[in-house]
């Protein structure tokens, strides 16, 4: 099994509150979801689609270059 909320689809380069339903999910049905991209992506400090700085959260926006962003 692998740690809890371990993701594909977001890494050690991305912010650390950076989330997406796929993380929820545990192993048993990894083979299930590998052809499934998550397309919903949420902030956990505001519980939206947007960070503290007002601008939208994806792996692409959420890096260490953006002010918000904790490792």
């Amino acid at each position: 099994m692998t740690e809890p909320y371990a993701s594909r689809h977001i890494t050690l380069n991305h912010c650390s509150n950076l989330r997406h339903k796929g993380m929820y999910v545990t192993d048993t049905f990894a083979s299930e979801r590998q052809e499934i991209e998550p397309t919903a992506y949420w902030c956990l400090c505001t519980q939206k689609s947007f960070g503290p700085d007002g601008h939208p959260v994806s792996p692409g926006d959420c890096k260490s270059s953006r002010r918000c962003c904790e490792h």
